[in-house]
């Protein structure tokens, strides 16, 4: 019974990831029909407390992207690179990775390419270095980030793990994610036939499709001063949240039970949008037309629909998953590494990815800094490159440089991607052994 369950759900995973958008989580409702239905297992808890933690992100980071917090860093993203032009195979991987970690969305990456793209040009760099490391690292960093859905999602599932808390979680995270983003860059850095004598890019400049080069210099913009006031609000509650996960004794007690981190995060999200509308001033109802809100709502719907089925599947099969499966993954803990990576490849989600894969680890009893390190490996969804992202970064770069190749798998994004991953991931396992 566990295999023919286990079968229907990869299967409408994968029917779900084929009708992309929100048919994802839809499929999960079609799934919950066919466990409760025909395979008669009881229906478990919908992850609750995770879509909780979302919403009250997506409240807050809604609130800055109104209040022009987003725009303001989007230049300050511009003025750094601009300022530092021949370094930008290795600043851009490394800014796209903070400016995520700092909004708790990749698509932060669609307002960069254009700039990384016109300063690669005019300083006579192939654009496929900066830009496919950039768009790996923007996408590494939501594994860091103590606002994504992702990491949400990860803090809620192993709330009960005694040294895991959004604190270990970023001490083990963020140096080890940042230190596969930089070697993305590095692996990149001298990657391809120099601009000028690049095939495609004369023909482009030839046929007159691209301007020629021009030196690229600092540009200096002015800003809105609510919107900085909004980005220093925001980031002083993902501050707070950080201190309280690393100092847990902060935190009141009642019934002898330490205030769950959860709880902390909702708060000060909250908090946050809250100082952020009343010192900007902003409507509040203009929140809801946020462009924000869509990539929100699609991770809180997933959450409802897919999760539910997920954490269905195991709760009705957790003995056999106990008994027959943890042996193999102790063992060989890179089966589950694997796992995660190929289940993050087809659903280009890290969420969904996190939402499938981590109930299975724990179900499994791995140890915490493996679940962790396969956890890292979820921002897969370059592999096959037909995520958002990487589709973007092909259409921002007007030299032609970024490319897949006819085998489809033989693409830009391939080298800084694994290179990415595999580092990140040995790192995490590294200090993970010695942090959990």
């Amino acid at each position: 019974m566990f295999w023919i369950e286990f079968i229907t759900l990869m299967l409408i995973i994968v029917w779900g990831t084929r009708k992309g958008g929100t048919f994802l989580a839809m499929a999960g409702g079609v799934g919950m029909l066919v466990f409760t239905f025909i395979f008669r297992e009881a229906p478990a808890d919908p992850p609750t407390t995770v879509i909780l933690i979302m919403l009250a992100v997506i409240t807050a980071a809604c609130t800055m992207q109104t209040t022009g917090g987003l725009d303001f860093m989007v230049k300050l993203a511009e003025k750094i690179l601009r300022r530092h032009p021949r370094s930008v195979t290795i600043l851009a991987p490394i800014v796209s990775y903070v400016f995520t970690f700092c909004t708790g969305t990749g698509h932060i990456i669609y307002s960069l390419l254009p700039v990384i793209n016109e300063i690669s040009i005019g300083n006579k760099i192939r654009p496929e270095r900066p830009i496919s490391a950039s768009i790996v690292a923007s996408q590494q960093a939501i594994t860091a980030s103590p606002i994504t859905a992702a990491t949400v999602a990860l803090i809620g599932y192993m709330s009960t793990f005694q040294n895991v808390n959004l604190g270990t979680v970023m001490l083990v995270c963020l140096p080890a994610t940042l230190f596969g983003s930089i070697a993305a860059g590095l692996s990149v850095y001298r990657r391809g036939a120099e601009l000028e004598d690049d095939p495609e890019y004369q023909r482009r400049l030839a046929a007159g499709l691209i301007e020629p080069p021009a030196a690229v210099v600092a540009q200096e913009k002015t800003d809105n001063k609510m919107a900085k006031i909004s980005v220093f609000i925001f980031l002083g509650a993902m501050v707070l949240i950080t201190i309280c996960g690393i100092f847990p004794q902060l935190l009141p007690t009642f019934d002898d039970t330490k205030l769950n981190m959860t709880v902390v995060i909702q708060i000060a999200m909250y908090v946050a949008a809250a100082i952020m509308v009343l010192v900007s001033r902003v409507d509040s109802n203009k929140v809801l037309d946020a462009p924000l809100l869509k990539t929100g709502t699609f991770a809180v719907i997933l959450a409802a629909g897919l999760c539910w089925l997920v954490n269905t599947f195991i709760s009705a099969q957790s003995d056999f998953i106990s008994t027959n499966m943890s042996a193999l993954t102790n063992k060989y803990p890179w089966v589950f590494i694997l796992a995660v990576f190929i289940v993050g490849a087809i659903t280009t989600s890290q969420a969904s990815t996190t939402m499938i894969m981590v109930p299975i680890a724990i179900a499994l009893n791995l140890p915490a800094y493996i679940i962790v390190a396969g956890w890292v490996a979820c921002s897969s969804n370059y592999f096959i490159p037909d995520a958002s992202q990487s589709v973007a970064g092909l259409a921002f770069d007007t030299a032609g440089t970024t490319k897949i190749g006819k085998f489809i798998l033989n693409h830009s994004y391939m080298r800084p991607g694994l290179v990415c991953t595999v580092v990140s991931v040995i790192v995490t396992a590294a200090i993970g052994y010695f942090v959990f």
